[in-house]
């Protein structure tokens, strides 16, 4: 097997399409695709790549990669988590190989670690667990090809339910934005990076990925609000196959009218008037915040499995420490 590196500044239209067309025939993300990995690299100045594996000729998989440079040493991601980018990995043909196959053919560099993150695991992308090295971490989906009577009822929990209706009888009002809503959304957006300790991110990242996607119809920005008061917010992206609840916020003490509820639930309607074939609560940590992964579990019990897998040379764990104390 060949595989080949090729970094996004260098790609070809025709390699662009190739992608792309391959993220809709493998059940790519869209954090699998070019436009979204572009995005990643002009905010974030990786040093954004694509991974091609072909096998006899015939390209087999695809896996978008963000290298990170510091002074000695380089880390290399699919995707970078770090930055909210939830799921990587490779997409592939998989009567033609597998992706232990293709995770061990990826060499890398003297100084460099390779942090690799897959898609989750669903019905039409089922493989059997990848073996030694690989982490399982989990997800909750919602197949957006049953009715909504049926989503409503077999998916949501009662208690959740029960908030939708309160929100609705305390009418909290669902507001829908594109890239333009960002600057109202931004003060619930820093209030939940101060309080969860996270990476300041730049509110640049989120209005380019809702200016590239929002009339495509694969990203969107919903708001709650009661009285004109802005509660709480979220942000959805996805394609054909997923769309991924990526971003939510919510004002500080803000009563509990089931507006976050009410989010989920139009978040829900409108991936399926997208016509996509799944939402993805994106990743339930019940050890690690067992709060957020109750709500989400509310929504649905279908917990499929995704993976990270590692490595790194000896010689980057003696860079990494000499670094560090120069």
């Amino acid at each position: 097997m060949k595989i080949l590196k090729k970094y996004i500044s260098n790609l070809t239209q025709t390699e662009i399409e190739l992608i792309n067309e391959f993220v809709n025939k493998y059940f790519g993300f869209i954090f699998h695709e070019f436009e979204f990995n572009k995005i990643v690299t002009e905010n974030f100045d990786t040093k954004g790549l694509f991974l091609f594996a072909y096998k006899k000729d015939k390209l087999v998989g695809i896996c978008p990669v963000h290298v990170f440079s510091r002074r000695f040493t380089n880390i290399s991601y699919s995707s970078p988590a770090i930055i909210e980018v939830p799921y990587g990995g490779w997409i592939f043909d998989n009567t033609e190989i597998s992706e232990v196959e293709l995770v061990n053919s990826v060499k890398i560099s003297f100084n460099e670690y390779f942090i690799n993150w897959t898609r989750f695991r669903c019905p039409e992308n089922q493989s059997s667990k990848l073996g030694a090295g690989w982490n399982e971490y989990k997800t909750a989906i919602i197949d957006l090809s049953k009715n909504e009577d049926l989503i409503w009822s077999n998916y949501i929990n009662s208690k959740r339910r029960n908030m939708i209706r309160k929100a609705l009888k305390s009418d909290v009002k669902i507001y829908r934005y594109g890239p333009k809503g960002i600057s109202l959304y931004l003060p619930l957006m820093r209030e939940m990076h101060k309080k969860a300790i996270l990476k300041k991110i730049s509110q640049d990242y989120y209005f380019d990925v809702l200016n590239k996607y929002f009339s495509k119809k694969k990203a969107i920005l919903m708001m709650a609000a009661k009285d004109n008061e802005i509660l709480s917010g979220v942000i959805i992206v996805g394609n054909k196959n997923v769309m991924h609840y990526w971003q939510g916020a919510s004002k500080t003490n803000a009563p509990n009218l089931g507006q976050g509820e009410l989010l989920q639930w139009e978040a829900i309607k409108w991936a399926k008037e997208s016509k996509s074939k799944y939402y993805d609560l994106c990743v339930v940590e019940e050890e690690r915040l067992p709060h957020i992964a109750k709500f989400k579990k509310g929504f649905s019990n279908e917990i499929v499995p995704f993976y990270y897998f590692t490595k790194k040379t000896l010689c980057f764990r003696v860079l990494s420490k000499l670094q560090s104390v120069l």
